[in-house]
């Protein structure tokens, strides 16, 4: 697809709940999991997509997956 000023822009297809989805890699700021589908945060809002977050993250052109992988504290800590 060409925009306005006559650049390429790539957009990447999503299979969402209502249809198919077409987001531009450039304007996604973050991929979380969801219990049952990824929501993938853009400039203009939260959209919500069948794909597994892997291959979200993968096919939006990312090579690493951060991780948050820190252990949760207990409740109560006894001294």
């Amino acid at each position: 697809m060409i925009d306005l000023k006559g650049n390429v822009m790539k957009l990447v297809k999503f299979i969402g709940p209502e249809g198919p989805l077409y987001l531009n890699p450039e304007h996604v700021i973050v991929v979380r999991k969801g219990m049952k589908d990824t929501r993938i945060e853009t400039v203009n809002g939260p959209v919500v997509v069948t794909e597994e977050v892997e291959v979200a993250a993968r096919l939006l052109g990312a090579e690493e997956i951060a991780r948050d992988v820190t252990p949760a504290l207990p409740k109560s800590i006894d001294l």
